[in-house]
């Protein structure tokens, strides 16, 4: 079973053509895990329209914003291999297929794939976001100062995501949390293939494609917390 989950808020001007493109590409028993964080237009009256029982609808039950809203839907998921969407994108077809066959014959826990960096409009600004071989050569600790990184190219098995739960409380960017800990303790495997359009706009919440505007002090106090909360991670799992 495959599990696609996706975070939402305010995101009714590209959010159907995205459940869209998701919802070709899952099985009969299959789902697509929405967790909203409380979104003020029509996002939640979009995604109620769809009259598939694959589409799983929840509302946040966690803090606000966008880790733990992802957070929400990863906890609600059943699935044996979960994939991360975003609700602005656009996957191309066969990614959900391809990743799953990637991740099966390379015995990975956790996969990241390709995309393609467009404007709000699906032009193409960038043909491949990740240079070629450019993920396989970050190490941990290259990651842990500017991550490479992207949660919406990211698909992994229930036994990491399991491990990587719950998201430390003041993690702000969940990929980042899950590419370090991926790296540490998981076989992780790198397609460079383009399988979905990354779409980038004025409302975008990260970074990908632009220059942080944190400050130098809050990305140290940050990979202090990181590195802290990982190593207590580390700790725990060798217990088990």
């Amino acid at each position: 079973m495959i599990s696609v989950c996706m975070g939402t808020y305010n995101g009714q001007k590209y959010i159907k053509e995205q459940i869209d493109s998701i919802i070709s590409q899952l099985g009969i028993d299959d789902e697509l895990v929405i967790s909203d964080d409380h979104s003020s237009d029509g996002t939640v009256d979009i995604i109620k329209s769809y009259n598939d029982s694959r589409i799983r609808f929840y509302l946040n039950e966690l803090q606000p914003g966008v880790t733990h809203n992802f957070e929400n839907a990863l906890l609600k998921s059943k699935g044996d291999i979960i994939f991360l969407a975003d609700q602005d994108d656009v996957w191309l077809p066969g990614k959900l297929s391809r990743m799953v066959q990637f991740m099966k014959n390379g015995g990975y826990d956790v996969v990241e794939c390709n995309c393609s960096l467009t404007d709000s409009n699906m032009n193409i600004i960038k043909e491949q976001y990740y240079d070629e071989n450019f993920l396989q050569v970050k190490s941990v600790w290259a990651n842990f100062v500017r991550n490479s990184w992207l949660g919406c190219c990211m698909a992994f098995n229930r036994s990491f995501l399991e491990a990587s739960l719950p998201f430390p409380k003041h993690v702000i960017a969940h990929d980042l949390w899950l590419c370090l800990f991926a790296q540490l303790h998981f076989k992780c495997g790198y397609m460079s293939d383009v399988l979905h359009l990354y779409r980038r706009h004025d409302n975008t919440v990260s970074f990908a494609g632009k220059k942080s505007t944190n400050s130098l002090l809050f990305k140290i106090k940050y990979r202090i917390y990181l590195a802290w909360h990982l190593l207590l991670r580390s700790f725990s799992l060798k217990k088990q």
